[in-house]
């Protein structure tokens, strides 16, 4: 995240996104999932930190998949251990409920060209950087990459959110996502919702409200 932040902030890569490997395309939701969740257990198992869960777009998804029960704060307290999840913040992120998928539930995007099982997004100064000057919307454009598309028929299996405590932060001039779908997702969610007058890419364009917001949650 553009700015400063005092916390830790680890990010996990995404199989999902390694061009790198000639089989990426065959990578889900379920293997973005379990990268991050080793990166949680190594944060709550064995070094005891306490941990927000920071999500957006895609990765609410990602995030909500990636949170057993049992890495919790209030687990892990009811266990005397140390350590453990304790809040998840979405902004501008995708919430769906165990069952189902992006497909299943919004079906195809008309911001996606899918090609040879992955997808791209049409238009990203559009859709994701729609607020930020034009240079800078262009330099983060030209960095956008292909996904696999499996990703978007991956039926959820976990839902976080029904076991750790929420904040949505609704970005209120999202392109991409509406904010009245992300008003849906943080009632679907129970999260205590707030609002940024932003874009989809709030964390470069309003980072310090982003990272504020953040702070208040932990």
């Amino acid at each position: 995240m553009q700015g400063g932040c005092r916390f830790k902030s680890p990010r996990p890569p995404y199989p999902s996104l390694n061009q790198e490997d000639p089989d990426f395309i065959a990578k889900d939701l379920s293997d973005d999932a379990a990268s991050v969740e080793i990166i949680l257990r190594k944060l709550v198992e064995e070094e005891s930190k306490t941990v927000v869960v920071v999500m957006h777009s895609y990765g609410g998804l990602v995030g909500a998949e990636a949170v057993p029960e049992e890495l919790t704060l209030k687990d892990r307290k009811e266990k005397t251990l140390a350590g453990g999840v304790s809040h998840l913040f979405y902004f501008a992120a995708f919430v769906m409920p165990p069952g189902q998928s992006v497909i299943k539930t919004v079906g195809p995007s008309p911001d996606h060209d899918v090609y040879d099982g992955r997808f791209k997004m049409r238009d990203p100064l559009a859709t994701m950087y729609s607020d930020l000057p034009k240079e800078e919307a262009e330099y983060w454009a030209a960095k956008v990459i292909t996904q696999s598309a499996a990703v978007m028929d991956t039926v959820m299996k976990r839902c976080a959110w029904s076991y750790v405590p929420s904040t949505y932060v609704v970005c209120t001039a999202d392109k991409a996502v509406p904010p009245p779908v992300q008003d849906m997702f943080a009632g679907m969610a129970g999260a205590v919702k707030k609002e940024i007058k932003s874009g989809h890419s709030a964390f470069l364009s309003k980072p310090e409200e982003v990272i504020a917001l953040i702070e208040i949650a932990h």
